[in-house]
């Protein structure tokens, strides 16, 4: 007769990888989308581990998939599990001299439009073996489980396994176009500024947040004109669509007016970091080094 123990061992850890991704993603279909996978063997295959197991994992309904008590008594040992292996999985490519094959670097929406373009020509012709990939995304991509292999960071990082070199910061203001302000005035205090149309974000709270740091009561309701993709506001404001807060030598070269009030603004971090593991590898070596050489805030497109 088989045992529980060695039918349970026949499940392979892409089986796991696959329940963890569909208790994260709650449906088939953004499940098979991150995996890679169709939605018709993302079913399959989800069918058969709940037959190996002998348990339902998940409650469906038209709402997405819901983890049972069962599935969730799995999750602390299979993020163990998946932890040891993008460790494993780290560690290893942390030894590779290779420069050949594939780096991923993640940035922000604002550098990789306007700062980037200048660079990675360079780079590319400098290391022709290595394939790059950018991904572009202002949440903080995991290093932990290789979302990406390096990130520039617009804020201090926290994470103890991390390597980070800061490289520079960004001073912020409040920028307008010439003849946005020719139409409005320029405004003389923080109420003044607030009755004219500032251009911020819609669902994003991280300028919220912040101003809330300077003790600044302001909610998204508060912009006019929203939106959460970044490099809009500024050619917004280009186009006289009203106030944008950003980097200094960006609203510079755009020809953008400083709005001055009495609210000054902390400058922007730009850090570079990878993981611990694998700072040594010899393909995030050299675009580490390459971008801390080569980047500038002054480096715009």
């Amino acid at each position: 007769m088989t045992s529980h123990y060695s039918f349970m061992n026949k499940i392979s850890w892409q089986a796991w990888q696959m329940f963890l991704q569909l208790v994260r993603s709650g449906s088939l279909n953004r499940a098979a989308e991150k995996l890679g996978w169709s939605q018709p063997t993302l079913s399959r295959q989800l069918r058969q581990l709940e037959k190996q197991l002998g348990q339902t994992l998940f409650d469906r309904s038209t709402q997405g998939l819901r983890p049972t008590a069962f599935a969730l008594s799995l999750m602390e040992s299979c993020e163990e599990m998946e932890n040891l292996a993008l460790q494993l999985e780290r560690r290893v490519s942390g030894l590779d001299q290779a420069l050949t094959g594939r780096i991923r670097l993640s940035v922000n929406e604002l550098l990789a439009q306007y700062y980037l373009p200048a660079l990675l020509p360079g780079f590319m012709d400098s290391y022709p073996q290595l394939s790059l990939e950018v991904e572009v995304n202002n949440r903080a991509s995991s290093l932990d489980r290789r979302d990406a292999d390096v990130a520039l960071r617009m804020f201090v990082p926290r994470q103890p396994d991390l390597v980070a070199r800061k490289l520079f910061e960004l001073p912020l203001g409040f920028y307008a176009s010439g003849s946005y302000l020719d139409r409005v005035g320029q405004p003389s205090s923080v109420e003044d500024l607030l009755r004219l149309r500032l251009l911020g974000y819609d669902r994003d709270q991280q300028l919220v947040a912040k101003a809330a740091e300077l003790g600044w009561s302001l909610g998204n309701e508060d912009f006019l004109l929203r939106t959460d993709f970044q490099p809009l506001h500024l050619e917004l404001a280009c186009q006289g669509g009203g106030v944008v807060i950003t980097h200094a030598s960006l609203a510079e070269s755009r020809g953008l007016k400083v709005v001055e009030v009495d609210l000054p603004l902390p400058s922007l971090p730009v850090y570079l970091c990878c993981h611990r593991d694998v700072e040594h590898n010899r393909r995030i070596r050299v675009l580490m080094d390459f971008l801390a050489e080569h980047l500038s805030p002054h480096l715009v497109r």
